[in-house]
């Protein structure tokens, strides 16, 4: 092995786990030993002060014997005290996949995991569940319109509500990565179907969104679960599948905005 491969292998061992864990047995340090060995062999040819020393030149380090080149390539890696060679070996890839995680680093994703909103996925079986208690609290400052919304087309308020959540989580100025745009994310052609001129009016936004689940829920029986994946997906693919259409993003879709209506 030569002297660009040695620093490659150096440069990397802090991106992986070396040394396998949970395998402590007598047997597994000896064969661990045994592997660490044969690589330092093959990485100095033969063992010996010549070929140390030689080893010892390239890296810019003196070559006083075997012992005192093993002590300064300990040194040249950071690594102090004790057995050296069980330390080096403590660098290489010892027969595992997994990533070093640092404890500071494990604590904080645990913490961040432990705080992690339930809407960020909805399972089958929380509709309906307190954790989306006062989620539709942002829809307060637009009360008057969506109420207004509700009584021009027959569309429950709270539904409304719970469309501008999902959509926007009640942004006057959320465009998706698509174009849509608004308070409950109109698509520029949808927007000017329904005779919108400014997206970002939260009232014509409101009142356009509301006109359009009239129109799905006229479409498919007042079905909401129904109204909700044609306004995600498309009427056609509800009319396609004769239900709610096999994609993910569409069912977590009307799982979580059911979520808010129930509550």
């Amino acid at each position: 092995m030569d002297i660009q491969s040695l620093r490659t292998m150096l440069e990397i061992q802090a991106l992986q786990t070396l040394g396998s864990t949970g395998n402590t047995s007598p047997n597994s340090v000896t064969n661990s030993n045994s592997i660490f060995s044969d690589m330092i062999e093959e990485m100095l040819g033969d063992a010996t002060t010549t070929n140390n020393a030689k080893l010892s030149s390239l890296l810019g380090m003196s070559s006083s014997g075997s012992a005192n080149f093993m002590d300064q390539l300990s040194s040249l890696t950071g690594m102090t005290g004790g057995n050296t060679n069980n330390s080096l070996q403590s660098l290489l890839y010892n027969g595992t996949n997994s990533v070093y995680i640092p404890a500071s680093l494990q604590a904080t994703l645990s913490n961040m995991q432990a705080s992690t909103k339930l809407d960020s996925y909805v399972s089958d079986d929380v509709i309906g569940s307190t954790a989306y208690a006062n989620s539709l609290a942002g829809a307060n400052q637009y009360a008057a319109i969506i109420d207004k919304a509700a009584a021009t087309y027959n569309v429950p308020a709270k539904l409304i509500a719970a469309v501008i959540k999902q959509e926007s989580n009640f942004n006057t100025f959320a465009v998706s990565h698509a174009g849509a745009q608004g308070l409950m994310q109109l698509m520029p052609k949808t927007a000017q179907y329904l005779g919108v001129t400014n997206s970002f009016d939260p009232e014509q936004n409101i009142m356009a969104g509301a006109k359009y689940l009239r129109q799905m829920l006229d479409k498919f029986d007042n079905d909401p679960t129904l109204a909700l994946a044609a306004y995600n997906a498309g009427a056609s693919r509800v009319t396609k599948y004769n239900g709610i259409p096999p994609f993910k993003e569409t069912q977590n879709y009307v799982k979580k905005v059911m979520n808010y209506y129930t509550v």
